[in-house]
């Protein structure tokens, strides 16, 4: 099991401990396990020596190899443990435009993913939709495992 994949379970230990129910775990026959939870656009999966966190169709690659698996870890329970904002540009009723925010508690907003159409009917008047995801974990009761989590060099 690579470090990826420890991880990985380390997160699902702690998400279902918290959890319970709302936690979808799947595996495919190439090895890919998956982590998604009921009501929510967060997922986490591991494959091919890498871990992905996931919000909607925007995610991340993290690895040991890039040097940013800790980066991974913290985005992932950042997702659960802060409000998420995202904001969808429409012009007429198309989206063309559609950015994922964190948002900390002192308002600091940390783009996650934006995705966007290269047709769409310019012409126009842009409106703006924004949606909040309210956070699903208080970091306070989760510090000391993703703390140990970062740690845990097994």
């Amino acid at each position: 099991m690579n470090l990826n994949q420890k991880k990985f379970e380390d997160i699902k230990k702690v998400l279902i401990d918290r959890l319970g129910d709302e936690v979808e775990y799947s595996k495919d026959e190439d090895g890919t396990e998956s982590l998604a939870l009921k009501n929510s656009e967060f997922w986490i999966s591991t494959t091919f020596g890498e871990l992905v966190v996931g919000y909607g169709v925007h995610h991340t690659h993290f690895s040991e190899a890039f040097g940013n698996l800790d980066d991974g870890i913290v985005q992932a329970f950042d997702l659960l443990t802060n409000r998420v904002r995202t904001t969808n540009y429409l012009k007429g009723n198309t989206v063309f435009k559609t950015v994922v925010e964190i948002e900390y508690p002192d308002a600091t907003l940390v783009d996650i993913g934006n995705s966007g159409l290269v047709l769409f009917p310019f012409w126009k008047k842009t409106k703006l939709k924004v949606k909040y995801d309210e956070k699903i974990l208080e970091k306070k009761e989760i510090v000391d495992q993703v703390n140990a989590i970062l740690e845990n060099l097994n």
